[in-house]
């Protein structure tokens, strides 16, 4: 490390430095300020840096001849970040990296016994310790800091020109050294290494800490020295103190002697910084002096971001006053990583304020950064998600994910349930989100309980199944669900349930229906072992509310469970109406896989009746009522050649229909599969696996599925306009049923097939449309196969006003249609839509109303018709013909209305997932093109005919991916006595990174599209 003197600059040249650099900046200033940060973007970032790091890993650096030292102090403070990064990544192999180093290391500290830069990398040896539990791994760090404590350093606390290195002489060495010390502290249980290190810290502390500034100088040469009249205080100096401050009170509870020490210089340091950070965001490389250092540096700031986000999500730092600083920060360094994912503008090694450079970095700063996005991620709400440990990408080449990683992940929800129980009596009862959800009162939390109960039950089940002895948070599993299933028949306990004693049964049926499948599931574990009196009790009770009334949809599957486990068990039941639910179930069949629940089609055709005909065949039908199990097999079996057309090439599931928040539910069916070998042998497994494993990580590795260690409510985060009244918190764990799969046996093709992407390889080529479409449940499903994804166009016919379920017109099912690549976006009150018609009422107290009742008339020739009439204005309808492209949906519409009309027709949204949405304008045929690009999609929108206005809408809190989202809208005005009544539009898409062509624009001119558009037939 060499001392870098500051020069003093020409103030002419430097007035002229300032103002281009200003000028050119103010945009990105600006752009710093309002882009939003989302969990998804700093995920994405954090790989980004990471494995570009990890790709360059053995580069040279700083000018230097040779790599650093695996265990040098500037790979050190790599790890440190590398570490953080490791806990959220979505797989293992950051930790396998540091792993690796450990060994080739050997878990030895690097040389110089007392120098702190060589201890650093012990940081990462006592993490990888807590990982991993090898003791290996820390007994040279330890050995090594025993010795010094036997043999102190005699040396000054002054650097003296680098003379003096065994102490912590510069302010870098307390990132360096003291938080190996409180790791090891806290690991060992021993005070000791506590004592000895706030003893040398204090030291450093009042050697080189500036009371006035609150900052420190990095060593004694800059002590009294000033620069343009301040004070010399380095950015990264500072940057490690206050980074190496927050992973030493990761170590101690706050209120104890070491938190408390710390945290005063924190507070301090943390005050001072926000008042001296650039306009841009970063901060000066001299902190006082930013003036004469405009050049923006990464590490140093990387730090402070670091440090400052600590703060918040730690509750020492008002998030109003410290968020706009932080967000700046973070923005700020996003401008700095390249295309390849190299972040810039790292100070080469140094000791004081220099030089930084676009398009230079260190290890160190890659470090810094990472450790940054750790706290940056979580203060914008990122949540734990579920990684892959070893994944095989050999029988799993697209998601590395075996039957091994199915059970982990049952465990790892299960293990977020179990967060809440401390005590064998304490119930499954979770935190409310949101203003939709119930409880509603005190009188709806037993059955909220009971919920949680009989739900987590279905993710304990397999697991249970394969190790009856599971513990978790040192409850035994299988007694906690004894237990507490027996307090539903205790009178005196909160839990107790009563016998249904009116006719109507309420959700405590489909709780009971739901535990009457873990019976059968796991019969040895949560049946077998009560006490015959026990037994006849449960009965009673649960058949006095299966043996009666339900609602005419899936429900009746509720009493089928439960009326059959207990005729399984030897006790009378209603045989008739057992019998005469089967075969209503089965009325609701409408071919090609589809069931009607009644009136809406959605999940509940998969999740609910198919999975649960398949089980209930499995567990009973086949031996006591084989002829309707026969009926339920072939329906069963349709769904190979339909089904798996409905999820992306990634296996990601199209958010639509209600419940969503069931989400993984939806592959229920799939393993199940696997219950008829004989049937399914020229099925792909493969693929089968592959979209059930896609949609696990779709949602288990979403940095906002959960919440409070719960899943949310929602479709990834929590989002109420998909959420219904009848849901509570536990109402997510029906997600379980996927689980159930694991009861196939280890050696069924689902599981040891090599996974592939199916239709999409050969089937579903580019350049090309493919529809589905089914004739009796007049479904269409599109695969769009230049973005991999895919399309539903289903039924929707139900008003909102004066009937007991509004959200079966709602969103959830009244869009035009419904894509994996485009989450629906909310219905803007105002007047703002997506992928569907809006029509302006006049009505004061509804000014807009979403298109919701239409009616199927045909599909013929590739073009999907129906139509769509107005619940509020009458004599309105508009004739819709959606004819799919290659590459998005061509619309040609007709207006069929007696009085003047105003319609608004929106694209699919996007979120802002990345912060921002570039939009931008073309003229095509003297015609506006207007399109919006948030770096993952781009889309635009062509008003071909009938159009007289085109914008870009964004709002807040109807989409849920991001905060923000924006939309596509165009809109005209209709008289009856013009001469056009027909609006064509053009809706297109393709994934971001090259720009739209001009001939993929100019859609009119299509000859293929013309010909289409010349056959249409509303008649």
């Amino acid at each position: 490390m060499k001392l870098q003197m500051t020069k003093k600059i020409n103030s002419t040249l430097i007035v002229f430095i300032l103002f281009t650099y200003f000028l050119s900046n103010a945009q990105k200033i600006d752009s710093n300020l309002q882009r939003d940060i989302t969990p998804i973007s700093i995920q994405k970032q954090m790989q980004r840096v990471a494995d570009w790091q990890i790709d360059h890993f053995r580069e040279t650096y700083s000018g230097r001849d040779k790599p650093h030292h695996i265990a040098d102090w500037t790979n050190g403070a790599l790890y440190v970040g590398m570490t953080k990064f490791a806990k959220m990544a979505k797989d293992d192999r950051y930790w396998q990296w540091l792993n690796t180093i450990g060994k080739k290391q050997k878990w030895k500290l690097h040389q110089r016994k007392y120098m702190a830069d060589d201890h650093v990398v012990g940081q990462t040896f006592l993490e990888l310790f807590r990982k991993f539990k090898d003791t290996t791994m820390i007994t040279p760090t330890k050995e090594r800091l025993d010795w010094i404590m036997q043999n102190p350093s005699q040396q000054p606390i002054t650097l003296d020109n680098y003379k003096h290195l065994e102490r912590w002489t510069w302010c870098d060495a307390l990132f360096m050294g003291p938080p190996v010390w409180a790791k090891l502290s806290k690991i060992t249980g021993d005070q000791k290494y506590t004592d000895w290190m706030l003893k040398e810290y204090e030291v450093t502390k009042q050697h080189l800490f500036d009371k006035d500034e609150h900052l420190f100088f990095r060593d004694n040469s800059f002590i009294d020295q000033l620069d343009h009249g301040n004070k010399i205080f380095w950015s990264r100096g500072n940057g490690w103190v206050f980074g190496g401050l927050t992973l030493l009170m990761d170590e101690y509870e706050p209120g104890s002697e070491p938190y408390e020490y710390f945290k005063d210089i924190y507070l301090k340091m943390a005050k001072k910084l926000i008042k001296i950070q650039t306009p841009q965001g970063h901060w000066s490389m001299s902190l006082l002096n930013q003036k004469y250092y405009p050049t923006p540096e990464t590490s140093g700031t990387s730090f402070f971001t670091f440090g400052l986000a600590w703060g918040v999500n730690h509750g020492l730092l008002d998030r109003k006053v410290y968020e706009p600083h932080i967000k700046k920060a973070w923005n700020a360094l996003n401008n700095h990583i390249t295309a390849d994912g190299m972040l810039g503008y790292v100070q080469p090694i140094g000791a004081g304020p220099d030089k930084s450079f676009k398009d230079q970095t260190e290890v160190y700063g890659t470090g810094a950064f990472l450790a940054a996005g750790s706290e940056v991620y979580t203060m914008y709400g990122g949540q734990r998600i579920y990684q892959i440990s070893k994944p095989d990408y050999k029988k799993s080449p697209k998601t590395g994910m075996t039957r091994e990683h199915w059970l982990d992940m049952a465990k790892y929800i299960l293990e977020g349930a179990f967060s809440y129980v401390h005590d064998i009596d304490d119930p499954l009862k979770f935190p409310k989100l949101g203003k939709v959800s119930y409880p509603r009162g005190d009188w709806q939390i037993p059955v909220e309980k009971l919920e949680g109960l009989c739900r987590t039950l279905f993710v304990a089940a397999p697991l249970l199944k394969e190790n009856p002895d599971l513990t978790i948070n040192n409850i035994k599993i299988a007694d906690y669900y004894r237990h507490n299933i027996l307090n539903l028949i205790n009178e005196s306990h909160p839990s107790f349930i009563k016998d249904k004693d009116k006719d109507w049964p309420g959700q405590t049926l489909v709780e009971f229906g739901a535990l009457a499948i873990s019976f059968f599931t796991i019969p040895e574990v949560v049946w077998d072992p009560l006490s015959q009196k026990q037994k006849d009790i449960l009965a009673r009770k649960m058949i006095s509310y299966g043996d009666g009334a339900t609602v005419p949809s899936n429900w009746k599957f509720f009493n089928i469970f439960v009326l059959s486990f207990f005729k399984s068990q030897g006790y009378d039941v209603n045989e008739k109406l057992l019998v005469d639910y089967l075969n209503k179930s089965l009325d609701h069949y409408r071919d090609d896989g589809w069931y009607n629940d009644n009136p809406a089609y959605d999940y509940y055709s998969m999740w609910a009746f198919q999975m649960y005909a398949a089980y209930w065949s499995e567990v009973f039908g086949n031996e006591h009522y084989p002829e309707i199990a026969k009926k339920f097999k072939s329906n069963f079996l349709d769904i190979k050649d339909t089904y798996p057309y409905m999820f992306s090439k990634n296996g990601e599931m199209i958010m639509w229909g209600r419940s969503i928040s069931y989400r993984i539910a939806s592959i229920s069916p799939f393993p199940f599969l696997g219950f008829y070998p004989e049937e399914t042998k020229d099925i792909n497994w493969g693929w089968m696996r592959r979209i059930s494993s896609g949609v696990l990580s779709q949602f288990l590795q979403h940095p906002e599925f959960l919440k409070d260690n719960i899943p949310t409510l929602g479709f990834y985060g929590q989002f109420d306009p998909a959420t219904q009244y009848y849901s509570c918190r536990g109402s997510v764990f029906w997600m379980g049923k996927a689980f159930l799969s694991l009861l196939l046996p280890k050696d069924n093709e689902f599981w040891n097939a090599t996974e592939n992407d199916g239709a999409w390889e050969d089937e579903l080529v580019k350049d090309k449309v493919h529809n589905k479409f089914f004739e009796t449940s007049k479904i269409m499903l599109t695969n769009y196969a230049d973005i991999g994804a895919s399309e539903i166009r289903a039924w929707c016919d139900v008003p909102i006003t004066g009937v007991k379920e509004p959200f079966r017109g709602s969103e959830n099912y009244n869009k035009l249609s419904y894509n994996s690549a485009f989450p629906w976006q909310a219905d803007d009150p105002n007047g703002i839509v997506s992928m569907n018609y809006m029509f302006k009422t006049g009505v004061d107290t509804i000014p807009y109303e979403p298109g919701r009742l239409y009616t199927f008339k045909k599909f013929k020739d590739g073009i999907y018709y129906r139509d769509l009439k107005s619940e509020i204005i009458k004599d309105v309808t508009i004739n819709l013909a959606d004819i799919p492209l290659k590459n998005g949906i061509l619309r040609v519409d007709r207006i069929n209305a007696k009085k003047p009309l105003d319609l608004i027709l929106g694209h699919y949204s996007l979120p802002h997932i990345n912060g921002y949405i570039n939009t931008s304008v073309q003229k095509i045929n003297n015609k506006e093109v207007h399109i919006i690009d948030n770096g993952i999609y781009q889309l635009a929108l062509i008003p071909v005919k009938g159009w007289e206005s085109i914008t870009s809408k964004t709002t807040s809190d109807l989409h849920p991916e991001a905060k923000k989202s924006t939309v596509l809208n165009i809109s005209t005005s209709y008289t009856p006595n013009q001469k056009n009544n027909e609006l064509i539009t053009a809706m297109l898409w393709k994934k971001s990174g090259k720009p739209f062509t001009k001939k993929e624009l100019s859609i009119a001119d299509d000859i293929q599209i013309k010909k289409k558009i010349r056959t249409l037939s509303f008649e």
